[in-house]
């Protein structure tokens, strides 16, 4: 419901403060005085519709905001409070004076100046507000994100479990990203292809500050994965990005709670690397789920973690411990409410962020729910692998 309150209202304040600016426009420019006072004492009437809808989207928009403060989002909560304060301390009082200037009769260079500052201050609202459609139309998908697209080198491939393999990709000049995004990868002229077709949109498991883009996948068997993984080194492939949102909050005093399973460990992987290297205030638990030790991508990447951040903690578990060459003495089992409340001191106040096999994410979220955690703390992604 919220998904579709927040953009119903935004459309409702827009077009009340079009009409509310354009009828005062064309009654100066085109009409009589009589049109000018039926105008002025009529757009008070208005804000019975534009108060509640301004509310309505400003409410609705923190809501789906879910505590993130960066990027499309970030930009959209930073302009509502300007929306805001613009119509309570101008535009209505404005409107009011204006209104009883208008039915006296009163057009003097009191009623002139003020209107100017009414208008000013409506058409800055229309243009925060047209911002704020344009940014929820990115954020929806109907509108392209703004990606880039390269032609980027393969440097180098690793498995990093069983099953699994990563590639390295030299990083264009001036490539940015946030830890948590993902890129489109495109072969260029495959050796074969499938059905699937020859993109794959891949999570970056690369932290912005590294000098290389690395993404990893299991090798299954489609005519992609074949193919890169016997792209040749040096290879060139198309590349376009950065996209998603799946991102660190900026609220360091919200801690964050990541639930992985498998190969979606790959935006966390990004996203804890980010937070060492920029010492980032959040405590961070990472849940990570896998069959076996042999099966779980970049475990050993993430255990030094908890000893450069002091604010990290690794929590993998195994549920299939029992088939296992390797030793192993942590948790065992899928991850559920009672390993959640052995972990962490508060389940319901952190972010939590879920990447794993969709059966996965969705029990995940079924748990969540069952412990009374909001709609707006859950962040996921899907991995099919």
């Amino acid at each position: 419901m919220t998904k579709l309150i927040h953009p119903v209202a935004g459309t409702i304040a827009l077009l009340t403060i079009l009409t509310f600016w354009f009828s005062t426009v064309l009654a100066e420019l085109f009409a009589s005085d009589g049109t000018i006072i039926a105008v002025k004492t009529a757009i008070p009437w208005g804000f019975l519709l534009l108060v509640p809808a301004i509310a309505a989207a400003g409410g609705s928009g923190l809501a789906l905001s879910g505590g993130r403060r960066a990027g499309v989002v970030g930009a959209k909560l930073r302009r509502m409070p300007v929306i805001a304060a613009n119509g309570i301390l101008v535009l209505i009082p404005s409107a009011l004076f204006l209104a009883a200037k208008a039915h006296a009769a009163e057009f003097d260079s009191m009623f002139y100046a003020v209107q100017t500052l009414e208008l000013i201050a409506g058409a800055t609202n229309i243009a925060l507000l047209s911002l704020n459609m344009r940014d929820g139309f990115k954020l929806s998908g109907r509108l392209n994100r703004q990606s880039v697209t390269h032609e980027v080198q393969l440097v180098g491939r690793d498995m990093v479990a069983d099953g699994t393999m990563a590639f390295r990709f030299a990083k264009p000049t001036g490539f940015r990203h946030l830890a948590g995004q993902s890129i489109s990868l495109t072969l260029l002229n495959p050796s074969e292809t499938d059905g699937m077709g020859s993109s794959r949109h891949l999570t970056l498991a690369s932290g912005p500050e590294e000098p290389e883009l690395m993404v990893a996948t299991r090798v299954r068997d489609t005519a992609f994965k074949r193919s890169l993984a016997s792209f040749p080194i040096g290879g060139v492939v198309r590349m376009t990005g950065p996209n998603g949102d799946l991102t660190l909050h900026d609220d360091p005093t919200r801690p964050a709670v990541f639930l992985a399973g498998g190969i979606g460990i790959t935006p966390f992987l990004a996203m804890a690397r980010h937070a060492a290297e920029a010492r980032l205030p959040h405590a961070i638990t990472l849940f990570y789920s896998n069959r076996r030790p042999e099966d779980a991508p970049f475990l050993e990447d993430l255990r030094p973690l908890e000893k450069t951040n002091p604010n990290f903690r690794l929590v993998p578990t195994m549920t299939a411990a029992t088939r296992t060459a390797q030793p192993w003495d942590g948790e065992t089992g899928v991850i559920d409410a009672p390993m959640l409340r052995r972990h962490l001191p508060d389940v319901l106040g952190p972010i939590y962020y879920l990447a794993g096999p969709p059966a996965m994410v969705g029990a995940m979220q079924k748990m969540l729910n069952g412990l009374g955690v909001r709609k707006q703390a859950i962040r996921c992604e899907d991995f099919s692998g």
